[in-house]
Order: C-alpha cells, then structure tokens, then sequence
C-alpha cells in the first residue's frame, strides 16, 4: 500500500498545487509581498485636446513628362546643322537638325522649270483654240480640227496642273530637310551626331532614324505603385505632395488624374499606377527621378483626436467616411471610469473622436509594460508550481518531505 501511495506521489503533489492555486493558497506576488503593497497598475495620462488632423497615403513614385515626343525626319540624307545638346531648353519652332539639301535643291530647281513650260505650252494651246475657234466659225477647218485642238487645250491644263503639284511636293521635301522643334521644351535624348546619315521616317519600314526626344516639363506626371490595399481610398483629383529625393528641401503639389484599372506585380506585391500631375514650378523635377507621393486623403485643422492605444477595445471599427464605437478611461478624481465614445478615421496612430468627449478631459491609458511584468511573473510562478512531485530523469520518483 505505502509503495502504491509512494509510486502516485508525484500526481498527487501536482493536483493539492493545483487546487491550492484555485483556493488563492498561492498568491500571484513574491515572498513578503502582500495584496496591500502590490504595485498597482500605472496609466500614462493624455490631456483631449484638438488639433490638426491628416490622413495620407504614400508611395514611391518616378517623375516622367507628360507629353514625350520623339522627332524623325521626312527625309533623308546627311545632318550638316544639329545645334541641339540633352538638357538644352528649346523654344517652339526652333531648329533642331538641317539636312544636306543638294538632291532637294536641284529636285525644286527642275519642278519650277516644269512649271514654266506647262505654263508656255497652256499658252499656246489656248492661242491655238482661240484661232481654230475662229475659223471653224468661218467655215475654214472642220468640226474635227476644232475638237482636237480643245484636246490639246484641255492637256495643257493638266500638265500644268501636274508641274504644280509636283513643285509643291519639290516645295515639301525641301522643307523635310530643316526639322524644327514642334512645342518648347527639354531635350531629353539626342540619338544622332553632325555627319550622320539618317533614313526617312516615312519612306522606312523601319520607321526612320530618331533625332531627339523633347518634352515640355514645366507640367509633368508623377507615377506611383500604390499597394491593392490603400487604392480603394483614392479618388480621382485628390491633392497629393510630392518630394523629390535628389531635393529633399522642395515641397511640390499637384492632383490624382489617373488610377490603372489593371494591377500589376512589384516584388511579389500587388500595386496599381496612379497618375499625378505636378506643376514643375523651379523645373528641378527632371524625367525618371525618384520621388515620394503622399495623397491626402483627409485634412482637417481643428479635430478631436486621441491616440489609438487609449482605446480600451474597439465595438466597431469605422471603414471610409463610416463611425464606430470603443470605450476609453476617462480621469474622475483619484480613478479611472470607463466610457464609451463615438470615433471615426484613424491613422492608426490617432483617432477621431465624434461623440462621447469633450476638451480638456484626462484620459488614462495603462501601462501596458506594467501589465506584461505583472503577467510573465504570475506565469513564471504557475510553471514553477506545476513542476512540483515531478519525475526525475532516472525515473525514479522524487523522496517527499
């Protein structure tokens, strides 16, 4: 019977632990620490009080121009002018590159001849119309003489008609060789050198030899990845503050103008473009520069706000322009008297209190540090309790006292 009892000893032990600790026989403080001098909870006090309020969403972005035009020539031939350099600013209708015109002058020299021979030869026709005209009317030619010289008349019309066209084509191609900048702006690239033989963009199949790229970057867009789960807050024309990394000390402003309306994958993370454009005031704002977006999505200057961990527990937590409710421990004299308030965006740093607070009043917000101590050395305690009567590693059962 006694090696019976001995060899169930350690379960014993275990469950008298167990139930002492359910009749409050161990306390959850230290040797010599009593109820009366157990440290109480400690609260960090926060005064309500208003102030300015802003709710944003941030993404990286890069700068590009908004409308990038790429120049090609017409025609072909060897760049004998090219008075560009990248960077450059250009004015409308400025010169960008001219090209040999010796084919073209000599094309425009012979279609101008042309021109002054149909323009003889109409001439004569209509001398020789005019005098058949006359004498069929006496009766001197016959009809038919008549009707083919109104033929020859009619020719002459339209190789005149052709030599002009052919002039204006002369005219046009002369023209294709001084390629002038179509709108003011920046020289983001130049692709060509003086010397250099470029093909047509026209006549190529391979559309040509690229001159330069120009953009007018006194407006420009800035494009940013937003993560899936913030693109539902943003709203076409939503103010946005834009700084660029290579001039931290500028603060620009611009508008959301365009949302993608297809995702796409960056570092396994799913993002939608948004578009915002931006007044490049000082003109620092140059074509793929990095640079930080923050949309607005709220901005409010007086508003009711306290910081997210006074709230106790959260009834319902507000989505997008909706209210919630949660408690919070508002000061009455030496304590602390839950009460619940109304609450509407957060930031997850702060939240907007609607309903339930006024200004001035003390919140008290509990030390949650405090709270962990106090919990891991009543836990310690229980895990030391419970390994009370417990078996050696030998197997051998522990000797009582």
């Amino acid at each position: 019977m006694q090696s019976r009892l001995a060899q169930h000893r350690p379960w014993i032990v275990g469950l008298l632990v167990v139930a002492a600790i359910g009749l409050g026989v161990f306390r959850p403080w230290s040797a010599g620490e009593s109820a009366e001098t157990a440290q109480p909870i400690r609260y960090k006090e926060v005064v309500v009080a208003r102030a300015p309020f802003r709710m944003a969403v941030r993404a990286d972005g890069v700068v590009r121009p908004i409308d990038r035009i790429e120049l090609k020539s017409k025609a072909s031939g060897e760049v004998i002018e090219l008075p560009i350099e990248v960077g450059e600013e250009i004015a409308s209708d400025a010169l960008v590159a001219k090209l040999d015109q010796v084919q073209e002058r000599l094309g425009l020299a012979q279609a101008r001849a042309d021109v002054d021979i149909a323009r003889a030869e109409l001439e004569l026709a209509e001398k020789n119309a005019a005098r058949r005209r006359e004498l069929f009317e006496r009766r001197a030619v016959s009809e038919r003489e008549r009707d083919v010289t109104e033929l020859e008349l009619a020719v002459a019309h339209g190789e005149l008609v052709r030599a002009r066209a052919a002039l204006e084509r002369a005219d046009e191609r002369m023209d294709d060789t001084v390629i002038i900048a179509p709108v003011r702006g920046v020289i983001l690239q130049k692709y060509v050198e003086q010397g250099q033989i470029i093909a047509s963009g026209i006549d190529n199949v391979g559309g040509g030899t690229p001159i330069a790229d120009i953009a007018d970057m006194r407006t420009v867009h800035v494009e940013a990845g937003v993560d899936e789960i913030d693109i539902g807050k943003i709203r076409l024309g939503q103010p946005a503050a834009i700084r660029a990394e290579a001039y931290l000390d500028e603060r620009y402003t611009g508008e959301v103008v365009r949302i993608a309306p297809e995702a796409r994958e960056e570092q396994n993370v799913t993002v939608f473009d948004v578009v915002v454009r931006v007044d490049n005031v000082t003109g620092h704002l140059k074509s793929g520069m990095n640079a930080g977006v923050e949309i607005v999505l709220f901005e409010q200057e007086g508003a009711l706000t306290i910081p997210v961990t006074a709230l106790q527990h959260d009834g319902d937590e507000p989505r997008d322009g909706e209210t919630g409710t949660a408690t919070v421990l508002v000061r009455e004299g030496d304590d602390y008297a839950p009460r619940a308030i109304r609450t509407g965006r957060s930031d997850q740093r702060v939240v907007e209190v609607l309903d339930g607070l006024e200004v001035g009043e003390v919140l008290g917000i509990p030390m949650v540090s405090r709270l962990k101590e106090d919990h891991d050395r009543l836990d310690a305690r229980i895990r030391r309790s419970r390994s009370f009567g417990a078996s050696r590693r030998d197997g051998k059962p522990r000797s009582g006292s």
